[in-house]
């Protein structure tokens, strides 16, 4: 059985080398990045939670594909205090994932973020896919008094691995991917981060990147 199960398994081996032989050179790449693209997409999960304890209360925020199918773009995220009903969050539906952090702050959450600002409000941050580019790391605002959403920020910025996020005089600072550049030398592109600062000002919050460039 293991000689006819091995003879079986080398002829199959030289016929896919014929074929790779027959192949034009560039279209081997190609096969290669889509199986990688394929790949990744299996590992997006359509229902997700992420669990916090916000002033001694557990809190649930629970991302789920409308679909069933992550890859549309449709999660909706759904917020719940201790035993209260869930509420249905007022951000546009996409796909979330996890993300970890980095920092000197106190996370009151676990596979996202959730950071006190210094009006007592929350500042909750999470990654929406933007395939085939980088996560962005988008952030909402949260008063825990009312459970409310207050803000909606949006994006601020791609996301490279974990996340550095510090505290700040009036908030906190994050180093996201900022731009993309051309190298001088090999004349590819190389993605260059940059710290940027989030604060509140007039009872918003304001991202502004800490240094002007062109």
């Amino acid at each position: 059985m293991d000689k006819v199960r091995s003879s079986g398994i080398g002829a199959r081996a030289a016929q896919l080398n014929r074929y790779a032989s027959r192949m034009p050179r560039w279209f081997i790449p190609v096969l290669f990045l889509a199986s990688v693209a394929h790949a990744k997409d299996d590992t997006f999960r359509s229902e997700w939670h992420a669990s916090c304890e916000i002033g001694g209360t557990p809190v649930d925020i629970h991302f789920k594909s409308h679909s069933g199918d992550p890859t549309e773009d449709d999660m909706v995220v759904t917020l719940q205090w201790g035993s209260s009903r869930p509420a249905v969050l007022g951000v546009k539906p996409a796909l979330f994932e996890t993300v970890e952090f980095t920092t000197d702050a106190m996370n009151l959450c676990k596979e996202i973020g959730a950071f006190e600002l210094p009006s007592g409000r929350l500042l909750f941050l999470f990654p929406r896919n933007d395939r085939p580019s980088e996560d962005q790391i988008s952030a909402v605002v949260i008063d825990p008094k009312t459970r409310a959403l207050v803000q909606t920020v949006g994006d601020l910025g791609a996301q490279l691995g974990n996340v550095y996020l510090l505290k700040e005089p009036g908030g906190f600072r994050i180093m996201l991917l900022r731009n993309r550049y051309q190298d001088a030398n090999s004349h590819g592109e190389f993605g260059a981060p940059d710290w940027l600062l989030i604060k509140e000002s007039g009872g918003h919050v304001v991202a502004t990147w800490e240094v002007t460039r062109k």
